[in-house]
């Protein structure tokens, strides 16, 4: 069996998915996928290259910097994941994410709100993509007519105290999103009331670690890994046709507790709809979701709860259930092979036809069609 070689820069989520994706493309072609480490290591390369003897290799640099290590492959085919674009490689294609898009995404759901001003907070060491995104961000703040400001040095809670309030931040990553999460709170801020907060990656390690949970942008990791695999077969059946790019984007938003509640709410109302918001995203595609139980995470009676879901949100309970429902179906259509009936399964519905006809209503496409879009 031909062997592929993987060399990986983190062990993240993001990582994972990304493995995923190229294990499936793997299977598809009969190749035996190996994870190796030390993709910035030309030596560390030539030692893989010796032991395993591959004929092709993909090689993440999200977390690596400098130029791509193309000598150390001598002719095998390559392809590169992530690569700084200022720093092409001058011989084999990569896959990168778009970062802008991802910052879009971002910028639409902390701007749904009411918000004075919006922060960027980067990656840390920074990173090519962590300015893509500042710069995107920054982009869609100023044409909405909005107040900008970016993280620099110095005590980041006192950064973020001094942003007029309510206001938003984007972090580059759902680390740094941690991190300014753990300082607003430091500084005696309330989450999202007088800081909304969105990262990047979904890392439940991150985002689900605090309270309230941290909004993310997910971008389409299994994706990527999948378009690695791709690429990599193409590059086989044509050596050396030279280098190109392709993109691969956001793939959903996960709202977690950070965003989504009006900036002008109370203390006491933000809570309330923070627990609810948390509650029907742990529970939404479970099964039926009675509005006596949202009531109860909210601690009110069943009128009040929603008149203040509405009011802090802009929708009703059961749009936000069928919001949630939605996501989780366009995830697992784009991600996995399941049948139908089982991601209408998954999404906490009962009837499949009736899943089928509120999908396409909200997407236009069937769900058949959505999928074979990728």
């Amino acid at each position: 069996m031909d062997v592929v070689l993987f060399f990986q820069s983190t062990t993240g989520k993001s990582w994972r998915q990304k493995l995923a994706g190229a294990f499936a493309g793997a299977r598809e072609r009969g190749w035996l996928l190996q994870v190796a480490d030390g993709g910035d290591s030309p030596a560390r390369i030539r030692e893989a290259l010796r032991t395993w003897n591959p004929v092709g290799c993909l090689v993440d640099r999200a977390q690596c910097a400098g130029r791509v290590p193309d000598a150390a492959f001598g002719d095998l085919p390559v392809v590169y994941l992530d690569q700084d674009p200022g720093r092409p490689s001058a011989r084999h294609p990569c896959v990168l994410h778009d970062s802008a898009a991802t910052a879009r995404a971002a910028a639409r759901e902390l701007m749904g709100d009411a918000r004075a001003s919006f922060g960027f907070v980067g990656s840390d060491p920074p990173r090519f993509w962590s300015h893509e995104r500042e710069a995107a961000f920054r982009d869609a703040v100023r044409a909405a007519g909005g107040r900008f400001s970016s993280y620099r040095d110095g005590p980041l809670g006192a950064w973020i105290a001094s942003l007029p309030r309510p206001c938003a931040i984007l972090a580059a990553n759902d680390a740094a999103a941690q991190r300014v999460h753990h300082a607003a709170l430091a500084c005696g801020l309330r989450i999202p009331q007088d800081v909304a907060l969105c990262g990047v990656d979904d890392d439940e390690l991150f985002c689900d670690a605090v309270r309230p949970g941290i909004s993310s942008v997910a971008p389409d990791f299994e994706k990527a890994g999948r378009l690695l695999s791709d690429a990599l077969a193409r590059e086989m059946e044509r050596p050396g046709s030279g280098p190109w790019l392709e993109r691969y984007g956001p793939l959903m938003v996960r709202r977690r507790g950070s965003t989504g509640t009006a900036g002008t709410a109370s203390a006491a109302v933000g809570a309330r709809v923070g627990r609810a918001l948390e509650f029907l995203r742990e529970r939404a595609c479970l099964g039926p979701v009675r509005l006596d139980d949202v009531a109860r995470a909210m601690g009110c009676s069943r009128r009040l709860a929603t008149r203040l879901f509405r009011e802090a949100t802009g929708r009703s309970v059961v749009e936000a259930v069928h919001d949630a429902r939605f996501e989780r179906a366009c995830e697992l259509l784009r991600r996995t092979d399941k049948p139908i009936f089982l991601v209408v399964a998954e999404c906490g519905y009962a009837s499949e036809s009736y899943f089928k006809r509120e999908f396409a209503r909200r997407s236009g496409l069937s769900m058949r069609k959505f999928r074979q879009r990728g």
